[in-house]
């Protein structure tokens, strides 16, 4: 499961479980967003998506999902990583590393 579906899934449980009405709408729209991978932490979003959506949660009130943010419950997995590496965008940020760094990170 991609981490943008556990995330969606955890907001989605708590709008139908535990959120006021009108909270329980914001928690879907932040799950409504989580499934388009706009808060991946490789997305190309913001400079750092998993950031702007702790920052978002924590606007909205939300300090106990923001915490499982901060402690790094919704990171990316070593498997979205490697796609990441493999994407367009990895590769020219791969490109812009000295040789040394890319065969640190595995990309040479």
């Amino acid at each position: 499961m991609k981490t943008r579906d556990k995330l969606a899934i955890e907001l989605r449980k708590i709008a139908e479980h535990s959120a006021s009405p009108e909270n329980a709408a914001k928690y879907e729209a932040f799950a409504k967003r989580a499934l388009t991978g706009e808060f991946d932490d490789y997305a190309s979003t913001y400079t750092c998506p998993i950031t702007q959506l702790h920052n978002e949660l924590m606007k909205a009130g939300f300090t106990k999902f923001a915490a499982r943010v901060a402690d790094g419950e919704f990171d990316a997995t070593k498997e979205e990583s490697d796609e990441w590496a493999r994407s367009p965008d990895g590769q020219a940020t791969a490109a812009m590393l000295p040789r040394e760094m890319r065969k640190l990170f595995g990309f040479d």
